[in-house]
């Protein structure tokens, strides 16, 4: 700036008038704005008449005890940035940012305040908020592993039971690539289906083993507001006892047909030992082997009859592990 002060302030009015951003000169004792440029009068829907000695609690939507503490840190030069609410001449508010410092102009030391306006800005971010905290809370309402990735594989959130997969913990695993915890295999595995989802935007699952842990995956196009996949969400669900009760109760009804079948065989058994045991005599030495396997025979058609009535699975204590308990697990007794 030019060392003539008088030629200093043209210039400096000059930027001030012309300048697109929105700018307001206040005396810093009364509050009143002294000088608005156009992107001001323009930005506040007031005419410079309208503006020139106008208090700022008009504008500013704080008390006016509250404008005063907040105008005296500009002025002491404690403070100079703000985050404040304005009301325009429509009665529409806005959001802004107001950069404030004391300078000396047409010699009186005045509050030079530059206001930006951030109305979008701020509301984007508490849509942002408010996705990221839904989105938070969806992850970690369910017990099933669940990650949120972007397109190249960095993880932007997951919940614990995701993170325990690798014994890890979420904050150990967020902003890491998938890379780091999968084995090659897996990992192009996991990329290959993950492109498929990108390029297709419809969701894919598939099944493998893992540390003898059986997993259900679904992978999940995230849409932004453009409508555009730029992010996944990986569900895994651990169905490993779900598959062993599968095969479980897979291998019953199994034995449940066969023992129907063997059930017909076993009455003409036991109907023949009864003709038998008529044609002997009591002193015959056979009759004892015949009521012996009258009665294991008797025995094995009530096992029959329990395992054709299997209603649940029930285990007991057997040498080094567990078996199939029959009586506990069928309704018949």
């Amino acid at each position: 700036m030019s060392s003539d002060p008088i030629q200093g302030q043209a210039v400096y009015k000059s930027l001030f008038e012309n300048s697109c951003s929105i700018m307001l000169m206040i005396n810093p004792d009364s509050g009143a704005i002294l000088d608005a440029n156009k992107a001001a009068q323009e930005f506040y829907l007031y005419s410079k008449n309208e503006l020139l000695g106008m208090p700022i609690s008009k504008i500013n939507t704080l008390s006016k005890k509250d404008i005063k503490k907040e105008i005296k840190k500009a002025k002491l030069q404690k403070r100079n940035y703000f985050n404040f609410s304005h009301r325009l001449k429509n009665g529409k508010i806005r959001d802004v940012e107001v950069y404030s410092c004391p300078i000396e102009f047409e010699n009186k030391k005045v509050l030079y305040s530059i206001i930006h306006d951030i109305t979008e800005k701020k509301q984007a971010m508490e849509n942002l908020k408010k996705s990221e905290s839904t989105i938070r809370a969806m992850i970690n309402v369910t017990n099933n592993l669940v990650y949120l990735s972007d397109r190249k594989g960095i993880i932007i959130n997951l919940n614990k039971p995701a993170a325990l997969l690798f014994n890890k913990t979420p904050r150990e695993m967020i902003g890491k690539n998938f890379k780091l915890f999968f084995g090659e295999n897996d990992f192009s595995r996991l990329r290959m289906m993950a492109t498929e989802v990108f390029k297709t935007q419809k969701p894919i699952n598939y099944q493998r083993d893992r540390d003898k842990r059986y997993l259900d995956i679904h992978l999940y196009p995230v849409f932004n507001d453009e409508n555009h996949v730029d992010m996944l969400c990986t569900f895994i669900n651990d169905i490993t006892d779900v598959r062993k009760t599968q095969k479980v109760f897979a291998a019953i009804e199994t034995a449940g047909g066969i023992c129907h079948e063997m059930n017909q065989p076993l009455q003409v058994i036991l109907g023949s030992l009864e003709l038998l045991k008529l044609n002997l005599g009591k002193d015959d030495p056979n009759i004892n082997l015949v009521n012996r396997v009258f009665s294991q025979t008797e025995k094995l058609g009530m096992i029959t009859k329990k395992l054709t009535h299997i209603t649940r699975y029930e285990t007991k204590e057997y040498l080094k592990g567990t078996i199939f308990d029959i009586e506990k697990s069928s309704e018949t007794k």
